[in-house]
């Protein structure tokens, strides 16, 4: 049985604290990540991911950004493992399209 994961944009959003919702290193954070560049993220890294339109962060509730949905088919697979994993390819992204 699949597991399923959700992630939010303000998870990898360098511009924002920790306190409101930022949950890896600003070392790894990029600035306003959007849903697309997330699930382009998780396609390279192999996950099956959806993303949904409709949703707001609670504790960002004024940005209108969406989320992610990601099924994993281990259930011992941890979210921030996941979260970091995703942020460590955006993090890569970025830096290639500076270069």
């Amino acid at each position: 049985m699949a597991k399923r994961i959700i992630v939010w944009p303000e998870y990898f959003d360098s511009t924002l604290p920790r306190r409101y919702g930022r949950r890896v290193p600003k070392e790894l954070a990029i600035p306003l990540p959007s849903t697309e560049d997330i699930v382009s993220a998780c396609t390279s890294l192999g996950l099956a991911c959806e993303e949904v339109k409709d949703k707001k962060y609670p504790r960002t509730w004024y940005r209108s950004r969406g989320c992610i949905v990601i099924e994993v088919e281990e259930d011992n697979a941890k979210k921030s493992v996941i979260v970091k994993a995703i942020a460590r390819e955006l993090s890569s992204r970025k830096s290639k399209d500076l270069i």
